[in-house]
């Protein structure tokens, strides 16, 4: 049975893109899992790895949650050639999507394959951040290829950096991107009530306030 997802804040993010036009979308913080999130023109983000073929964690529970399907949209990605010659789907830092489909249990017909930074590979965490902010983006790119009406999200890349850092470079880039006029709402799902108070604590640095515009 599917849980229903508890609301912990909602924030309007109004995106200006000339002097004529401008647009907005609700940016949700919600307490559940990823899992639970339904939309019949939505996609969910997967934290992946490079091979895209499904791992621990949430990409687990996902690839477990998706079913045959999924695995078969999932070997279906183009395969490129990593910095180290090893066969990959998609490149830290990027973004690929599956579907239109009926993926198993899974609440919406788009599941993006984003890959975050393993921290603990980096000595310091400027190539990596650079890195994390790109995959939020590229997510968002690929939503707006397939113009969803709802993106959810659900992973932390972090490693040894905090839990509220990398969810306020997830944040920043989210309300950065120049989003597409169909997009209505963008989730970020905390598993835990320390992921729920890391995310208010990103959006409180954010200086993001419930229902504020904030014009970009």
């Amino acid at each position: 049975m599917r849980k229903k997802v508890q609301q912990i804040a909602k924030f309007t993010i109004q995106k200006k893109h000339t002097s004529q036009t401008c647009s907005s979308f609700q940016l949700v913080l919600s307490k559940g899992s990823i899992l639970d999130f339904q939309h019949p023109n939505g996609a969910i983000v997967n934290a992946a790895n490079e091979g895209c073929l499904g791992g621990g964690g949430v990409d687990g529970a996902i690839s477990d949650a998706g079913g045959r399907q999924l695995l078969q949209d999932r070997i279906a990605l183009p395969k490129i050639q990593s910095k180290t010659g090893d066969c990959i789907r998609c490149l830290t830092g990027d973004a690929v999507i599956t579907g239109p489909n009926q993926y198993g249990t899974i609440g919406t017909p788009y599941v993006i394959h984003a890959v975050g930074p393993a921290y603990y590979m980096y000595d310091d965490f400027d190539e990596p951040d650079v890195l994390l902010s790109k995959a939020y983006g590229n997510a968002m790119q690929r939503a707006k290829e397939a113009q969803v009406e709802a993106v959810g999200f659900s992973g932390v890349f972090r490693g040894s950096r905090s839990r509220v850092g990398v969810l306020r470079l997830g944040i920043e880039a989210i309300c950065c991107f120049d989003v597409h006029p169909e997009l209505a709402e963008v989730h970020l799902f905390a598993f835990t009530q320390m992921e729920v108070d890391a995310l208010l604590r990103a959006a409180e640095l954010m200086k993001l306030t419930q229902d504020e515009c904030m014009i970009r």
